[in-house]
């Protein structure tokens, strides 16, 4: 009994000591939104960056057949990279339309 009297205690000093602003309020929403496409923003960076990357790699195939890397190897990591590739744009043009 105790233990129920103080959990509610506690979630009534938790509500009071609450923002007044609502996220549903105009401000609220804003900084919501702003903060959202901030994050938005970061991931579609980072997206960006690694696709670079993994595109850059695709040269470095080329080298490793020349190094001696059978053909077959060479062509099953280079489709691989590939898909990998794919996956990403798709990723950075689902994070461009949810900004």
């Amino acid at each position: 009994m105790r233990k129920g009297i103080l959990v509610i205690a506690m979630a009534g000093v938790l509500a009071l000591a609450a923002p007044v602003s609502s996220p549903l309020s105009p401000a609220g929403y804003q900084q919501l939104h702003a903060a959202e496409s901030n994050e938005g923003m970061k991931r579609l960076n980072l997206i960006i960056k690694k696709l670079r990357d993994a595109m850059g790699s695709m040269k470095d195939f080329d080298e490793l057949e020349k190094a001696g890397l059978s053909k077959k190897d060479v062509n099953r990591m280079r489709s691989a990279m590939q898909l990998k590739i794919q996956q990403m744009m798709e990723d950075a043009i689902y994070a461009i339309r949810s900004l």
